[in-house]
């Protein structure tokens, strides 16, 4: 019997390109988490992934690119953190305070988050991404920066953010200045340990409400006008919840 023809016999493909993709990043993390952030290699990453390096080269182009593709995740899932939080039932400076009160260990997306975000702000090295990833890693970003810059615009239509809105740009930047510039004192805490070889915090992160970091934050906060100020009784509440969500 003769075969019917123009039959397509290729085997179909054993991964989506989604699928390729996650098992990709997966693996970058096993193999940063086997070694570090620098020393991983490509090869190493495709054996971990059990694909081709071909199929590799097809979602990522480099190790810039694998740490872009990874940050890019971080800040996504920092987004989806972000957003949960702006729709607690806080006031604004409430919900300002929540992001450093939050116990950062148990929203992190990687183990390494600290290092990562430090090693994508390098110029030099983001020149060598591929504007695929590039765009992604962008598009999380600056969408964290509008969420919190709507929520503000929105106090201000509200009336509860009575400073208004000639004030918004200097207050996101005096409040992210503050809390990025506590958190990266708290990274530069780390040690080395040659003989467990791990990295190690000098000093816990101070995130109780009687922290200077806090404390610093309550007064830059009421600053501006605010309907209702940030008070110690808001910070406990804000304390409560994030227990009870598991975010602290």
């Amino acid at each position: 019997m003769k075969l019917q023809e123009n039959i397509d016999m290729s085997p179909a493909a054993k991964y989506s390109l989604q699928e390729q993709e996650n098992m990709i990043l997966n693996a970058a993390e096993k193999c940063i988490e086997e070694s570090s952030l620098l020393d991983f290699s490509m090869a190493k990453l495709a054996k971990t992934a059990k694909l081709s390096m071909g199929s590799i080269y097809k979602h990522v182009q480099s190790k810039e690119d694998v740490w872009i593709a990874l940050a890019s995740n971080m800040y996504r899932h920092q987004l989806e953190v972000f957003r949960t939080i702006l729709e607690m039932p806080f006031t604004t400076p409430e919900k300002i305070a929540a992001i450093s009160l939050l116990d950062h260990n148990k929203i992190r997306s990687f183990s390494f988050d600290a290092q990562l975000d430090n090693l994508v702000s390098n110029p030099a090295l983001l020149q060598r991404g591929s504007c695929y990833w590039l765009e992604r890693m962008f598009k999380y970003s600056k969408l964290i920066t509008s969420i919190f810059n709507q929520c503000l615009m929105d106090a201000v239509q509200s009336g509860e953010f009575k400073s208004g809105e000639v004030y918004v740009e200097e207050f996101n930047v005096a409040t992210w200045s503050l809390i990025a510039g506590y958190f990266r004192q708290v990274q530069e805490h780390l040690s080395w340990d040659s003989e467990d070889k791990i990295l190690l915090n000098d000093i816990k992160p101070l995130v109780s409400i009687d922290s200077i970091h806090i404390r610093s934050l309550q007064r830059l906060v009421n600053a501006y006008e605010w309907a209702t100020p940030l008070s110690k009784e808001g910070l406990v509440k804000v304390c409560k919840h994030l227990e009870t969500v598991g975010y602290r």
